[in-house]
């Protein structure tokens, strides 16, 4: 996310600040955005301390999204076509042109 940030910067395009990360782990999230230490975080690795960096400087902002809603999952995870179907038209927009369906049983 920061690189494609400095890329675009770069490149002299305008980027809207804060960069929104959403993420389906609500206890990676929690962590992300809380300050406090405990037992078994105390050990984490630096990389999440510069996401906190980043955070602190106004760059960056962690969100949970549920599961059901999270767009990168057609990427990642296996899904079912109607669960891709939901999912892509974050990704082509709604084009009258761009047709995108995918049946869970394509004809033969």
């Amino acid at each position: 996310m920061l690189y494609a940030y400095n890329i675009l910067k770069s490149l002299g395009l305008k980027v809207e600040l804060p960069m929104i990360l959403e993420m389906d782990n609500k206890g990676a999230v929690d962590l992300a955005n809380s300050w406090s230490v405990g037992g078994r975080t105390r050990h984490i690795d630096v990389r999440m301390h510069f996401l906190r960096e980043l955070k602190s400087q106004g760059l960056l902002v962690i969100k949970h999204v549920p599961g059901d809603d999270n767009d990168a999952d057609i990427f990642t995870t296996n899904t079912t076509a109607a669960v891709f179907n939901k999912h892509v038209r974050n990704f082509v927009g709604n084009d009258e042109y761009v047709e995108v369906e995918v049946q869970d049983n394509p004809p033969s």
